[in-house]
C-alpha cells in the first residue's frame, strides 16, 4: 500500500505477531491462576463477604415471568430424562463420581433384591420432589459479571460478560451490584486478589424459582393445605441447622432466589 513503510517489514510484522501472541499467552495464565484461586479455595474471607452483600441486596426479587408450574415441572422431567441417557442417573452422580444419594444407594441392593423396589421408587421420587422444590432442576437464569474496584473496594465499573436471556433479569442484577458493594467494608491491602491497581473479579449470579417456605410463615389458613400434601405423601421439606428454621414444599407460592457464585478473582 506504501512503498517503503518500515511499519510492513518482516521484521516489524514479526514483532507486532510476538506481542500479540505473548499478551493472549499471558492473558490464558492469568485466566487460570484466577480460576485456581477459587476452586482450590486460596481467596481473602472479604470475597465471601462480598457474596453475602450480594445475595443479601437480591433477598427479595420478582418472579420475572418464569415459566407456570406445569412448563416447570415437564422441564424437570425434560431434564432428569436428559441426564439419566447420559449418565444412567436422574442425577448424574454415579457417573460424576459423587457419592450416591439414597435412592441410588436402594437402587443398587434391588438388582439382588426385587423386594426393594418400593423402597426405592419412594426414597426417589423424595429426592426429585426436593431438587425441584429448590430449584435444583427447574429453568434457571444465569448471568455472568466481571467486577473492577478500586483497591478500597469501591466500585468502578460492572462489565456484562454474558446475558441470561431475561433483560428485567439482567437489570435487575446489575442494579443490585452498586448499592451492594457499598455496603461491604473495604478488604485488607495485603489480601490476595487487592492489588495496587484495584481488584478485578468474575461472578455468575443464578437466579431460579423455588417452591419452599418456612413453616413459621404459614397461618391458620394453610392447615388444609398442610394436611393435603401430607395425605399424599408431598410434604416434604428441611432443616436449617445454622438457623432452626423448618422449610416444607408450597407449590402455591413460587417465589424467586438468586444465588451468586465467584468464578475468578485476579
Amino acid at each position: 500500500m506504501r512503498p517503503g513503510d518500515p511499519s510492513l517489514s518482516p521484521e516489524a510484522l514479526a514483532a507486532d505477531e510476538h506481542a500479540r501472541v505473548s499478551q493472549r499467552v499471558q492473558g490464558f495464565v492469568d485466566d487460570r491462576r484466577a480460576r485456581d484461586r477459587v476452586e482450590t479455595g486460596r481467596i481473602h474471607p472479604y470475597f465471601s463477604k462480598l457474596r453475602a452483600k450480594l445475595e443479601q441486596q437480591m433477598d427479595a426479587p420478582p418472579l420475572f415471568d418464569m415459566p407456570s408450574l406445569p412448563k416447570q415441572m415437564l422441564y424437570s422431567w425434560a431434564d432428569k430424562a436428559r441426564r439419566f441417557g447420559a449418565t444412567g442417573s436422574p442425577g448424574g452422580s454415579i457417573a460424576s463420581g459423587l457419592a450416591p444419594k439414597p435412592g441410588e444407594r436402594v437402587a443398587e441392593r434391588v438388582r439382588n433384591n426385587p423386594e426393594f423396589n418400593r423402597l426405592r421408587a419412594q426414597a426417589q421420587a423424595g429426592e426429585e420432589l426436593q431438587d425441584f422444590a429448590h430449584g435444583v432442576s427447574t429453568m434457571k437464569l444465569v448471568v455472568t459479571l466481571e467486577l473492577l474496584q478500586g483497591p478500597d473496594g469501591t466500585l468502578r465499573e460492572v462489565k456484562l460478560i454474558s446475558r441470561s436471556g431475561n433483560p428485567a433479569y439482567d437489570d435487575y442484577v446489575l442494579l443490585s451490584v452498586p448499592p451492594a458493594l457499598a455496603k461491604s467494608p473495604p478488604p485488607p491491602p495485603d489480601a490476595m486478589g487487592v492489588h495496587t491497581d484495584g481488584i478485578r473479579t468474575l461472578w455468575s449470579v443464578e437466579g431460579r424459582v423455588v417452591y419452599v417456605r418456612k413453616l413459621s410463615d404459614m397461618k391458620g389458613t394453610d392447615t388444609a393445605y398442610l394436611a393435603a400434601a401430607a395425605a399424599v405423601g408431598v410434604l416434604a421439606g428441611g432443616f436449617e441447622e445454622t438457623t432452626g428454621d423448618v422449610y416444607v414444599i408450597d407449590v402455591r407460592n413460587p417465589h424467586f432466589e438468586c444465588r451468586s457464585r465467584l468464578l475468578r478473582v485476579y
